[in-house]
């Protein structure tokens, strides 16, 4: 509503169908803006084309502006500070616009970001974000591995070919800490269950056949049981530190 889409008759229901839906295939895997897709899909006689536009981009103003690293993951990020023999990687399947948004939410944290690009002969690069007020260039990096900056998603095994290459890693150990999109809006067809299942088992088996390395994974569901906002909330905590106990447990 504050965007402007309701009343270019983007009910929610449409906003899955017939904006999401339509585009997730180009928006995930292409640099092409959301917001542009978007307003492709918008029928809104009583509006201009570049109205659409502008509020197509207010939209996705807003819905990063509400996408947020929430604060109980900064623990993890400070027990890895010193760990140089741990590498961070944000993997996300996701929108152009989400390169540096995600890069200025990790800044926040005190990290620099490199983000994994493909360039124009197909050769993978560590492309560093800088960020307004972030940490210094000298500073670990969080490797930060966008579908649309890579040309696939994370079930396709060229997703983690490329990662690989950019990264130019070889490690003994992998820690997955992954929903898979089983925490999506369930009106998304994403978080249908049997969707989930393949989603995990295609993007674990693509990491081992990058890597060749030992994969585990903790799979970070909520349960759609709950709710209650404060037990749901309290449920997820105790995940975020369950996790982050397995990684210093792994660390040892």
């Amino acid at each position: 509503r504050q965007s402007g889409l309701w009343d270019a008759g983007v009910t929610v229901e449409r906003y899955w169908n017939d904006l999401v839906a339509p585009t997730w295939d180009i928006g995930s895997t292409t640099r092409t803006p959301y917001a542009h897709l978007m307003a492709q899909h918008i029928t809104a006689p009583h509006l201009s084309a570049d109205e659409v536009r502008r509020r197509a981009e207010r939209f996705v103003q807003f819905y990063l502006q509400a996408s947020v690293i929430d604060p109980v993951w900064r623990s993890l990020f400070v027990a890895l500070r010193t760990d140089e023999g741990v590498t961070i990687l944000v993997a996300t399947d996701h929108y152009a616009e989400a390169t540096d948004h995600i890069a200025r939410q990790i800044a926040a944290m005190e990290w620099c970001v490199a983000a994994l690009q493909v360039d124009e002969t197909g050769k993978v690069l560590q492309q560093r974000v800088a960020v307004a007020g972030g940490a210094s260039q000298s500073s670990r990096a969080v490797l930060l591995a966008s579908s649309a900056d890579l040309g696939a998603r994370k079930t396709a095994p060229l997703f983690w070919q490329r990662v690989q290459r950019g990264a130019a890693l070889q490690p003994q150990h992998i820690l997955v800490i992954d929903d898979f999109g089983a925490n999506e809006n369930l009106l998304d067809p994403y978080a249908d269950p049997a969707s989930v299942q393949r989603r995990q088992a295609q993007t674990i088996a693509a990491i081992c056949e990058a890597f060749g390395a030992s994969v585990q994974t903790h799979a970070f569901v909520l349960d759609r049981a709950v709710t209650d906002a404060a037990a749901l909330l309290s449920a997820y905590r105790a995940q975020v530190e369950a996790v982050t106990a397995r990684v210093m447990g792994t660390r040892l």
